[in-house]
This record gives structure tokens, sequence and C-alpha cells, in this order.
């Protein structure tokens, strides 16, 4: 176990790389509070995560774009747990792709609010709980999309692409306090997320979703996408202490879609 008594908070955990985070951190000894919106996917993890013999996870469904409620959600795991030493901001949100000039307020704003303004409430609120102790770790969630261009993504890329900002600025801020922050880059990832993507994509084109995803595929260096698992292990990576001297990096996960 890399993280008996630590505790983890992981957003958007109901589903996907997520769900399979929370219970890779459960497994390896630590205590995990899981928030998304969706009480009854939370719940479907945190059973998940108890079955591999750990404590069962805290779940506080949670609007991450509601200031109030983020600060709530923090607070009642300080007051579970006794702090927070890992946030990891996954929670993301693709909006509806749209050309700019069909772009809407609504769509810009929601995908602003759950994909970048999110990840700056949740760190702020555990900072309180971390700055004390000298330590911590805050990994934000971008992604390839945001090294675009992507045509009708505007707000996505957008979005993602302010976390590379906001996770240097937020790193060299906190380094004298001894917290870490780093952003994690993935690509393709294969979740129903990405499947229900292909099938759009491929019904607008009227192809079968297996070429949308094959195209995908070979896009990438290693010719596929990238499994969830291969994303925890990463996290895993930067939240342990092997990864000490690493903040205010970028590291893509992606198979080889981008490179520098």
């Amino acid at each position: 176990m890399r993280f008996p008594g630590k505790v983890a908070i992981i957003t958007g955990s109901g589903t996907g790389i997520g769900r399979d985070m929370a219970i890779a951190f459960a497994r390896e000894g630590a205590h995990v509070t899981l928030a998304a919106r969706r009480a009854e996917l939370l719940e479907e993890t945190a059973s998940l995560a108890e079955k591999t013999g750990a404590p069962r996870p805290l779940v506080v469904p949670t609007d991450i774009t509601q200031e109030d409620q983020v600060d709530a959600m923090v607070e009642r795991t300080v007051e579970r747990f006794g702090g927070v030493d890992f946030m990891i901001n996954n929670a993301a949100f693709p909006g509806t792709d749209l050309y700019v000039w069909e772009q809407t307020l609504e769509n810009w704003n929601q995908t602003v609010a759950t994909n970048l303004t999110s990840q700056f409430l949740v760190s702020r609120a555990c900072l309180k709980h971390m700055m004390p102790k000298r330590s911590g770790v805050i990994l934000t969630f971008s992604s390839t999309a945001a090294l675009g261009p992507y045509p009708r993504k505007s707000h996505y890329t957008a979005s993602k692409s302010a976390i590379f900002g906001f996770t240097r600025t937020l790193a060299m801020e906190v380094g004298e306090h001894g917290i870490r922050a780093n952003c994690i880059v993935p690509g393709a990832v294969k979740t129903e997320l990405l499947e229900r993507y292909w099938e759009r994509i491929a019904s607008e084109r009227g192809v079968d979703p297996q070429v949308v995803a094959d195209e995908m595929g070979q896009r990438a260096a290693l010719g596929r996408a990238v499994e969830p698992n291969e994303i925890t292990k990463t996290v895993m990576f930067l939240c342990s202490d092997d990864a000490s001297g690493i903040t205010g990096q970028m590291l893509r996960v992606c198979a080889g879609a981008a490179m520098s």
C-alpha cells in the first residue's frame, strides 16, 4: 500500500477514469471522497472500491461549479478523515460541439465553469488544509484537445488550455508551502464518453463507429487509445514520493498522439 492513511478527493468519480482512480486509491490504503453530481453513480463506485477490502469511500454529491457545495464537500472530508492530501481535479464537461458563429453563451459558460472554474474552487478549498501541514498534491486535468486546433470545440479547447496556466501559477505559489501541483493531459481514453463521441461523429459521417475509432487510433504513435488504468497509474506516481521533485509540469498520457 502506497498511501495508507492518506486522504484523496476525486471529482468526477462516478464513471470512467474517476472511478478507476477511486478504486486504485482505496486499494492503496487511502481514504477517498467521491464527488460528482449523480449520487447513484458515486454509490456504485463506492461499492466497487469497498470490494477491494478497503473502507467504503465517503460519497458527497456535489455540483463542483458551485462555491458553497465545493467548500462543504471539502469540509465534510476533513471532518471525516482529518485532512486532505491529494486533490484530483478530474471532472470535465464536453459541452456541445459548435462552430464559433453558432456558439451559445450558455454552452460556453457551462463548459468553462465545469472544466476550469471548478478546478480553482476545489484547489482553493483544499489549500486551506494543505498549507498548515506543508504537504499535499493537487492534480489538474486538461486534454490534448487543448493543443488543437479542433473545429467546433472552441469552448472545450479554451477551457482546457487555460488549465495549463492555472497549474503553473499554482505550482509556483504553493511550492514554498511544500505542495506540488501538476497537470495530466490525457489523449483519447477508452471510456463511455469517448465511445459516445465516436458514435456521434460516425452518425454525422454515415460510417461505422469503429471507422472513427480506428482513424483516431492511427493518429497516435502506439496506434490506439489510452486505457483508463494508464491514466490512473500516472496519477498514482505523481501523488507518490517517487515524484517528489516534480511540480508545475504538464504530463501527456496520450499514446503518442501529441508530442512536443
